[in-house]
């Protein structure tokens, strides 16, 4: 995996894009901390979006006060939530 700055991501975006789409991933870096990573779309990155997606969902719906009916979603209803987000 390739990493670059924010800096460098900035000046030569069209290439980090480019890159990307060839199905490598590119990590760019903040202030020399991990910032985002640049990832073709695709079927897989499409699933791994969905995946953090419902995790931080989940982790949302935990920390909050929660009714009946919100205490009654299955992950499979969730999973339904999120792919409607995504059609």
């Amino acid at each position: 995996m390739k990493t670059i700055t924010s800096g460098e991501a900035q000046k030569n975006f069209g290439a980090v894009v480019d890159y990307a789409t060839t199905g490598e991933s590119i990590r760019v870096t903040r202030y020399g901390r991990p910032g985002v990573y640049v990832i073709a779309e695709n079927e897989a990155s499409n699933e791994l979006v969905r995946k953090l997606a419902a995790r931080r969902m989940i982790a949302r719906l935990k920390s909050m006060q929660t009714s009946e009916a919100a205490k009654k979603l299955t992950q499979d209803d969730i999973n339904k939530l999120i792919e409607d987000c995504f059609a």
